[in-house]
């Protein structure tokens, strides 16, 4: 008879693997990061990780995909726990905080070679990123909507957001944190920068939060069937 902690354990053990892996590329970097390293954080034999992955390249995109999976999580939290984040400057302080959280992705964004090493030079970090970027098709629908001003052209309002985002991931590397304003501070004025500089008053406000909503379950959907396929 199958004992059901040691095949909960089982269950469990990707995502341990995964875990520890997130802590050690953070502190150390992919280049300096061994899956020897990371069975021995993990509390696994090395072979354990290689009956799910190939190889390190393999395991550290399984590691970007649970760490964007862990970001949309987030940000739904933060979004439903929010009464009025009805507005996109609300929505884009949200995506702000939950990207700062997670050094892997931020790192993602603002291609840190110090964390990302070889990784970086190697694949193409926007198949991640671009997913939560703001697109141009999203902002021409939110100015068709009266959401967004419309005398400027989408690209330039997806461009200023990019910019916005981009500046606000990788200013540290310009201004130390120590001389920096508060986190908190900084991202509440970009957000009312966003909604004095870039929205519109009125517009059906309570169809951003839905759609947000409706888009993250969508692509928390599609994460769960690539990890089922996978499994």
């Amino acid at each position: 008879m199958t004992n059901p902690n040691v095949s909960k354990k089982r269950m469990e053990r990707p995502t341990r693997i995964l875990e520890a892996a997130s802590r050690l590329t953070t502190r150390y970097g992919f280049d300096k990061t061994t899956v020897d390293e990371i069975a021995r954080e993990a509390g696994v034999s090395k072979g354990a990780i290689y009956l799910v992955w190939p190889g390190k390249e393999e395991l550290f995109d399984a590691l970007i995909e649970f760490e964007m999976k862990k970001l949309m999580i987030d940000m739904r939290a933060r979004i439903l726990a929010d009464e009025k984040s009805d507005s996109i400057a609300a929505l884009y302080r949200h995506t702000l905080l939950s990207i700062k959280q997670s050094p892997l992705i931020s790192a993602l964004y603002t291609r840190d070679g110090k964390i990302l090493g070889d990784f970086v030079r190697r694949q193409d970090p926007e198949r991640y990123t671009k997913r939560l970027l703001m697109s141009k098709e999203s902002v021409a629908a939110m100015q068709s909507a009266g959401l967004l001003r419309d005398d400027l052209s989408a690209e330039v309002i997806t461009y200023l957001f990019s910019i916005m985002s981009l500046g606000f991931l990788s200013i540290n590397s310009i201004i130390p944190v120590e001389n920096a304003p508060p986190f908190d501070s900084t991202v509440e004025a970009i957000a009312a920068m966003v909604e004095s500089g870039l929205t519109r008053p009125g517009g059906n406000r309570p169809l951003i939060k839905e759609s947000t909503l409706q888009m993250l379950d969508l692509m928390l959907e599609q994460y769960e069937k690539r990890g089922s396929d996978e499994g």
